[in-house]
């Protein structure tokens, strides 16, 4: 069975740091998510659609899954010897780069920087001539 309050449930405190505030006019808590990503703070005030949303959630995929973030060495992996080329290029790194070529192609540098700014490094703004930008740019 499991176990879901109004404040939620046991994996949602597992993942994200909630903040508890009082509603008014109720005798209840409501749980707030504190860490949420700025592409998850336009959707749910309707900045952005669902599928725009997918969209940014797959670029930061790629991103993540190209090795965009810094990542402590693994200390636990044998050393093989040199780097193969097919380390070197990655398929996740390719497709982040197919991805980007893509955006540059439709909307230039800007684009680049306003998905790079927003999407990977999870730069807020309120600009919302930036914001709206952001949403044509993730349309499909």
């Amino acid at each position: 069975m499991r176990e879901v309050n109004e404040i939620g449930g046991i994996k949602l405190h597992e993942r994200h740091k909630i903040a508890l505030q009082e509603i008014e006019g109720s005798k209840f808590l409501q749980a707030k998510v504190k860490d949420q990503l700025f592409i998850d703070h336009l959707l749910l005030h309707d900045c952005i659609d669902v599928n725009q949303h997918k969209n940014a959630e797959y670029i930061a995929f790629l991103a993540s899954s190209a090795g965009c973030f810094a990542r402590g060495p693994s200390f636990g992996m044998v050393h093989q010897g040199g780097a193969s080329r097919k380390d070197l290029l990655s398929a996740p790194l390719v497709r982040l780069a197919r991805k980007l070529r893509h955006v540059e192609r439709k909307w230039g540098v800007t684009g680049i920087n306003l998905v790079t700014d927003h999407v990977v490094l999870d730069k807020w703004t309120e600009d919302a001539l930036r914001i709206a930008a952001l949403g044509e740019i993730l349309e499909k």
